[in-house]
């Protein structure tokens, strides 16, 4: 029993050692889908990407918080979990065209995050909590409307804006409440999300100004977290990664750029940034009494990956791109071999505690009394 209890510590038991690791295999794999004999390569990469990558790091995320929602441990085990959500990505690629692999595998994932937001009767957190069961309905319908694929990296994109949104914050105030800093004034999200929609939806001159409005409350609310340690500077220019997609956004409707470059900033520099960030935190240097401390290998992964974007960028507006496509995979790739090289020897380890956040200040009220 005592053995049990140590097994059940290990990372490697918890949803954010399992899934943030098959995330990041996902995204290594990435670029060179191509490279296999896929009838429809187009296809399978963006299921890999969007559902694969990005589908595993939300649902690892959701998994993770909802114990703090709840108050209780996931209910399923976390190996088990994964199991059905690696198999799902393998059967896309051998059954590109089967409905089947979503239904047996994916969807009974996304019903083990949603329940336990249900029965806990947390409904505030139940529209984030069905975040991965719409990425299945979202799967199920692009095998029927493959011309989706390029909607949904703006719906990523929108989801990054939403949940960062709410996400960074948190993760501020009590980087605030160690120094004893008092909350600064900032436009609230729902500001910010109006903003967005009318971007997104409105393709004309009101749009334009709408996401640069979106861009504008993105920056003043990464700029706020840039002072208060290396984790939050991380996560901050994780999330600062909207900004080049909600441009590249702006930039492909006017004609400036092709489309694939706005879909590819929107994954590689907005949503590769910010799941870094986040998964990163897990094996973020821990002091007691101290903040995370990013390791030297989580900063040189968030460069490359930035870099892999830009270098992507140039694929498609460049006359070589061979080149440039061979620099954004291997870049690419190189970032989440540097992130699995500190998460994998973590995984038979007991986990944090807190797994995303250092241990709490303590206030002066929570002081023991002598």
């Amino acid at each position: 029993m005592e053995e049990a209890g140590r097994n059940r510590s290990r990372l490697i038991f918890h949803p954010a050692g399992v899934f943030f690791a098959l995330a990041a295999l996902m995204a290594v794999a990435l670029p060179w889908v191509w490279l296999l004999p896929l009838e429809d390569a187009r296809l399978a990469h963006a299921r890999l990407g969007l559902f694969g990558f990005g589908g595993m790091a939300i649902s690892g995320y959701i998994m993770t918080a909802q114990k703090a929602w709840t108050g209780r441990r996931f209910p399923t085990p976390a190996l088990f979990a994964g199991m059905l959500a690696l198999g799902a990505r393998l059967a896309c690629l051998g059954f590109p065209e089967d409905l089947w692999p979503i239904l047996l595998l994916s969807l009974p994932v996304a019903l083990m995050v949603l329940w336990p937001v249900l029965r806990g009767r947390r409904w505030d957190k139940a529209p984030l909590a069905m975040v991965p069961l719409m990425l299945v309905a979202a799967e199920a319908m692009l095998l029927d409307r493959p011309d989706l694929a390029g909607l949904l990296p703006e719906a990523m994109a929108a989801l990054v804006f939403v949940v960062g949104g709410r996400l960074v914050p948190s993760f501020l105030a009590e980087a605030r409440r160690r120094r004893t800093l008092g909350e600064p004034r900032r436009p609230p999200l729902w500001l910010g999300a109006i903003l967005l929609a009318a971007g997104l939806l409105d393709e004309g001159f009101t749009g334009t100004l709408a996401l640069l409005a979106a861009m504008l409350w993105v920056v003043v609310r990464s700029l706020d977290g840039l002072r208060l340690g290396q984790a939050n500077r991380m996560l901050c220019i994780g999330y600062a990664g909207l900004v080049p997609g909600l441009l590249a956004i702006a930039a492909a409707r006017s004609g400036m750029v092709p489309h694939l470059v706005e879909v590819h900033v929107l994954t590689m520099a907005t949503m590769g940034p910010m799941i870094l960030a986040i998964a990163a935190r897990v094996t973020m240097r821990r002091t007691a009494g101290a903040e995370l401390r990013p390791r030297r290998r989580h900063l040189a992964a968030l460069g490359l990956v930035l870099g892999a974007a830009v270098a992507r960028a140039f694929a498609e507006l460049s006359g070589q791109a061979p080149l440039w496509l061979a620099v954004a995979g291997g870049g690419w790739s190189a970032a989440w071999l540097l992130f699995l090289s500190a998460h994998v020897p973590a995984l038979p380890r007991p986990a944090p505690f807190p797994l995303l956040s250092a241990q709490r200040a303590r206030r002066p009220a929570d002081a023991p009394s002598r």
